[in-house]
């Protein structure tokens, strides 16, 4: 009897001592167990119930400077908040601190986005959403027309293609059917405000079309390309798909697809194939269709985490095209509607984009890469109702080549 109660008095107690340590793992990991913070946000009704909680996730540069990037309430925090319950730490973002002050200063007072990315590794070095909303990323989840933009993917869609015409561009415009209103070039509304006669582009090649972003040219492109072969290459470059650029456990930071519709008529495609109609792209999206041309006609996968590796996202161009179309973009910039941002020395490619939207001011758009022989970062920026391109979003361009200029990316 007396060894019966031995032994269930040291059974007991091993009890008691693994009860103790199971308390103490508790009490020291549970509060950063995500799935424990959910259940006391759902049920814990205490008026001190904040204690429980682990403060706000934060976030680090490249470099281990302190970041504040994502507005309290958003997505982008919310995957900051799992992400350091999982780790204990705070998360190390690809942003470079200088480059996004320098972006966020840019675009302060403005309605718009700004994308920085390497088109080699696809780490996001800048991205801005202005102004500052937990609602909306415009950089990530806004959709708009691209405008002039898009002419740089259809160039590449149709030489990756095997299609290289030459088209009449005259000054009157062009229509695909009589029952459709003629697509005009913007040089015939200037002309005619001056109370001048404009004669048109004549016969022009693409490479002349891109210069002078001729909307002539390019609606004729997509009516030649044609539906079957437009979504082959929007298949290609995956221009309908999200992209996660922040993964965590139950939510991760991403940017948004769609946008681009499917089996276009003729008259839609020659709309599309100048960056209007129906066609809306996010400008996440557009950095990446230039990041393709920039790197030879890859697109990486884009990433704000530092720790991940480089992935292939698409394969939309052949190399010749790419390589094609970058000289076409050094010349849009040396002597087209891209001017502003030829900065000496550093052979800048890019394309400007005015998108009518219909409900008031046109949304100005300028892409770019540089540089050319060896493209280092690329540039997208978004200014709502900011008018022309080369006026609104170039110049935005520019400093922000300067900056990294400045800070080592082009060495």
């Amino acid at each position: 009897m007396r060894a019966r109660l031995v032994t269930s008095a040291v059974v007991f107690s091993a009890a008691l001592a693994a009860l103790a340590v199971a308390h103490a793992l508790w009490i020291s990991r549970a509060p950063r167990d995500p799935r424990f913070v959910r259940f006391m946000r759902r049920n814990n009704q205490r008026a001190n119930a904040d204690e429980v909680i682990p403060e706000r996730g934060s976030s680090l540069d490249r470099y281990g400077q302190q970041l504040s990037i994502a507005e309290e309430g958003s997505t982008f925090q919310k995957v900051l908040d799992e992400l350091q319950l999982a780790s204990g730490a705070p998360v190390k973002l690809t942003i470079d601190a200088d480059l996004q002050e320098k972006a966020e200063s840019l675009m302060a007072g403005k309605h718009g986005a700004l994308v920085a990315l390497e088109p080699t590794t696809g780490r996001i070095r800048a991205l801005v959403s202005a102004p500052h909303a937990a609602y909306l990323n415009r950089a990530l989840n806004g959709l708009y027309p691209p405008g002039s933009t898009f002419k740089v993917f259809m160039a590449a869609a149709a030489l990756s293609a095997d299609v290289d015409p030459v088209f009449e561009c005259p000054a009157t415009g062009w229509r695909p059917n009589r029952s459709t209103p003629r697509i005009r070039d913007v040089q015939a509304a200037e002309f005619a405000r001056r109370k001048k006669t404009w004669k048109g582009f004549g016969r022009i090649g693409m490479g002349e079309a891109t210069v002078h972003s001729a909307n002539t040219y390019f609606a004729q492109l997509g009516f030649t390309l044609g539906a079957e072969r437009f979504d082959n290459a929007v298949a290609s470059a995956r221009l309908r798909d999200s992209a996660t650029v922040l993964p965590a456990g139950t939510i991760s930071l991403t940017g948004a697809g769609g946008g681009v519709p499917e089996g276009l008529s003729d008259a839609a495609l020659a709309q599309v194939a100048i960056g209007q109609g129906a066609l809306q792209l996010t400008p996440l999206a557009v950095a990446l269709m230039t990041a393709a041309i920039a790197d030879d006609g890859l697109i990486l996968a884009p990433t704000l985490s530092e720790t991940a590796k480089p992935t292939l996202r698409a394969r939309p161009f052949t190399l010749a095209a790419a390589q094609r179309v970058k000289k076409m973009m050094r010349a849009a910039v040396r002597r087209g509607t891209g001017r502003v941002c030829d900065i000496p020395g550093l052979d800048v490619c890019g394309k400007t984009g005015t998108a009518q939207t219909g409900k008031g001011a046109d949304h100005a758009w300028f892409t770019c890469f540089a540089p050319e022989s060896s493209p280092r970062l690329v540039v997208t920026v978004l200014v709502e109702g900011g008018g022309f391109g080369a006026k609104a979003a170039a110049p935005v361009a520019r400093e922000i080549l300067l900056e990294a200029r400045s800070l080592g990316y082009f060495k």
